[in-house]
């Protein structure tokens, strides 16, 4: 089952991904999820994306960009893949113009394309479902001039599509949304969001069972962040989005959630 991470913060934070060999660390959770990794984060307002089609505790590279990398939004994956080959175009997430996405679930890929524009069918790099869903997700975007207006109305297509899950993270470096929605195993297609209030400080390791990973930030420890994840990596008081509904996230963090039927 591939895993979503999103952070939205108010300043600038740093990302460490401890690589500490045990069951309780990416490195332990590559074993199950062998098929890539993928961090984003936004330099200057420009996306950059780092990713590699091997296991996240085998990669040098993922050791060293995820320490080096500073941003007020990060969006990260890590893929066990169902539609398209282990390589570096199907790792997720994907980019496109200021956009960065990254999916966990299955649509139908082939009935998918054959709706998009002709400029986002070209722009598909990959064999996956979940980049075939994020160009038809920015298409409908572009068409109703509104984010949320454009998801709403290429859910609504989808959702006539075979598919399991729909979750997504999303940003365009002003905003981020978690969506979540599935068509079966609600409880496997789960999306959490947290609050971070620097006025109750406390110590910030996530250790999550189901990734394996153990995320830190020393930096969220003094600065107010938004946290969306598949699932509840503290202790603390994540809230569960409702199935179909999105949640948006705004450059002041401000939060709503959205229902999208």
């Amino acid at each position: 089952m591939c895993r979503l991470l999103g952070i939205m913060a108010n300043k600038e934070v740093d990302l460490r991904f401890s690589l500490v060999e045990g069951p309780h660390t990416l490195m332990g959770m590559s074993e199950w999820n062998p098929d890539g990794w993928g961090l984003g984060w936004y330099e200057d307002g420009q996306p950059v994306v780092v990713k590699e089609p091997q296991k996240a505790g085998k990669s040098k590279e993922f050791v060293r960009r995820a320490a080096e990398a500073r941003s007020l939004i990060f969006v990260a994956h890590v893929r066990k893949g169902t539609t398209g080959a282990k390589s570096m175009e199907n790792c997720h997430p994907f980019q496109w113009d200021r956009w960065l996405f990254a999916h966990n679930g299955s649509v139908n890929r082939e009935d998918l394309l054959g709706l998009l524009s002709e400029e986002h069918h070209a722009a598909i790099r990959g064999k996956t479902d979940s980049e075939v869903y994020f160009h038809w997700i920015l298409q409908n975007i572009e068409r109703e001039g509104d984010a949320v207006k454009g998801i709403k109305v290429a859910l609504r297509e989808v959702r006539n599509l075979q598919h399991s899950g729909l979750n997504f993270i999303l940003s365009n470096g002003e905003r981020l949304y978690g969506y979540r929605e599935a068509s079966r195993n609600y409880d496997y297609y789960s999306l959490y969001w947290l609050n971070r209030d620097p006025r109750e400080p406390r110590p910030i390791r996530f250790e999550s069972k189901e990734v394996r990973a153990l995320l830190e930030s020393k930096s969220l420890n003094n600065e107010r962040a938004i946290l969306v994840c598949s699932e509840k990596l503290t202790q603390e008081e994540w809230v569960e989005i409702p199935l179909r509904h999105l949640l948006v996230v705004s450059s002041d963090l401000e939060t709503e959630c959205v229902e999208m039927d």
